[in-house]
């Protein structure tokens, strides 16, 4: 299959994750609220240019082509046969097609995920702009001040079940003009630890060039944040900082189950390696767990389980009965301790030239031990290397995700914009809640693209009428 829908993309996720990673930042720690909008619309606007790139490339490459065909066809191309009675090689090669592609897109994956759902909350509970009046006050030169209470009044006291006790009030406050003049009076609502009255003091920030706009009940500590122009406070700024970092520890940790840290291109000494015959795709099955594999089976009658993600409609025929190395990282997993990795990176060397990247469970690799042979005692990095071709059907994505993928992606840029502006009340939260439910379909469907068919039957296993 071509490189070109591959490479692009792979630079178009590239920018649509630079872009969705830049708005987090951008919305957090730029205080002007007018530049910072325009820089997070620029950002979301390169990222619907990326969605409009899948579709165009896409269509220059002729349209959208089944999963199942872009996998079917990574097996081809080979230039040795792998049937029965092909002549076995001394061993497995020693360098193989690294897997770093496919950390990287994995990666980038879930970060991506992560990232959108804490921007998508971030940008309903923060403040796009400065409250009208605070903005005006700011524009007509702001100050902060201590201003006497005239009249205080539906004075309530509040009692928190934690914390101190406060105060709620009406008031008017006398706001003295800066360039001599009659007092203004102006109506705040206090908050005030002890109870108010007139004769008293309050903090207010107003205009002293226009005391006539009026003034905003508050002290440097209360709305020193707002009036920088933030668009939370740094308490919550922590807490959304805190919940990204705990998504970027939570992809590290699904990386390393799922494929592991090793880019497994070079065969090592702690690498061992056994012939066998793969028997075709199949579900390795733990108690309530599974997992799509494909089953090998060696010279003496072991069978092993190498998990990918491969079903039944994603491999040739052809592929029952040929012969392959399974090589495999024996010292991942192999302490078996109550910590110790449940699977170890593995990779299947077949004798048609295809380098299959999987996983393989830590029971299976401990099984197999004593069959397997130190790859470095093999033969075959002495002997001429043979070309090898990856197999990486995912890394052409651009052809075959869901058209709808596409729209929830358009529809998901569309309310993170929205809530750039000064949306308030229920429409705030119903427009994140509406980018929420794209982003989280949007997931669904980008997942399950490569397999309809396997989804289909497993709803029609449960009793649900996929139609």
């Amino acid at each position: 299959m071509s490189t070109g829908p591959r490479r692009a993309g792979a630079w178009l996720g590239a920018w649509g994750l630079a872009a969705a990673l830049s708005v987090l930042p951008l919305w957090l720690f730029w205080p002007d609220p007018q530049p910072r909008r325009t820089a997070i619309l620029v950002a979301l606007g390169c990222a619907l240019a990326c969605v409009g790139g899948i579709a165009v490339c896409r269509r220059a490459a002729g349209g959208r082509l089944p999963y199942a065909a872009i996998s079917v066809a990574e097996f081809s191309g080979g230039t040795a046969v792998g049937g029965p009675d092909a002549v076995e090689p001394d061993g497995p090669p020693r360098v193989l097609p690294a897997r770093r592609g496919m950390q990287a897109r994995s990666l980038a994956w879930y970060l991506g995920v992560c990232t959108v759902l804490v921007t998508l909350f971030a940008l309903v509970t923060g403040a796009p702009q400065r409250p009208e009046r605070m903005q005006r006050i700011v524009d007509a030169g702001a100050e902060f001040a201590v201003v006497p209470i005239e009249k205080a009044g539906d004075v309530r006291l509040h009692d928190p079940s934690k914390g101190h006790d406060y105060y709620t009030s009406t008031a008017v406050v006398r706001l003295a003009p800066k360039a001599g003049g009659r007092p203004v009076a102006a109506t705040v609502q206090l908050v005030t630890p002890d109870r108010p009255h007139a004769g008293g003091k309050a903090s207010v920030l107003y205009a002293p060039t226009r005391p006539g706009l009026g003034a905003v009940a508050g002290d440097e500590r209360s709305l020193g944040d707002a009036l920088d122009g933030a668009t939370m406070g740094t308490g919550r700024v922590w807490i959304i900082g805190i919940a990204w970092a705990a998504g970027v520890v939570l992809s590290v940790v699904v990386l390393s189950v799922r494929r592991g840290f090793r880019s497994f291109s070079r065969l090592g000494p702690a690498d061992r390696a056994v012939r066998g015959t793969c028997l075709g795709p199949d579900l390795w099955r733990r108690d309530s767990a599974e997992e799509q594999c494909l089953k090998i089976v060696t010279a003496s009658s072991r069978t092993a389980h190498f998990l990918a993600d491969v079903t039944e409609e994603h491999v040739p025929d052809s592929l029952t009965g040929q012969h392959l190395w399974l090589c495999w990282d024996a010292r991942r997993g192999a302490g078996g301790g109550r910590f110790s990795a449940g699977a170890t990176p593995a990779a299947l060397v077949s004798d048609d030239g295809w380098v299959m990247h999987g996983m393989l469970k830590a029971d299976d690799a401990q099984m197999l031990a004593a069959e397997g042979i130190a790859v470095e005692k093999t033969a075959g990095g002495n002997s001429e290397p043979r070309p090898l071709r990856l197999w990486d059907p995912h890394s052409a994505w651009l052809l075959y995700v869901a058209p709808s993928a596409l729209v929830l992606g358009v529809v998901l840029i569309g309310c993170a914009a929205l809530l750039t502006f000064d949306i308030t009340g229920v429409w705030r939260w119903a427009t994140g809640i509406a980018g929420a439910v794209a982003g989280l379909a949007l997931g669904h469907v980008a997942m399950n693209s490569p397999y309809p068919s396997a989804v289909r039957s497993a709803m029609s296993s449960n009793g649900t009428d996929p139609a």
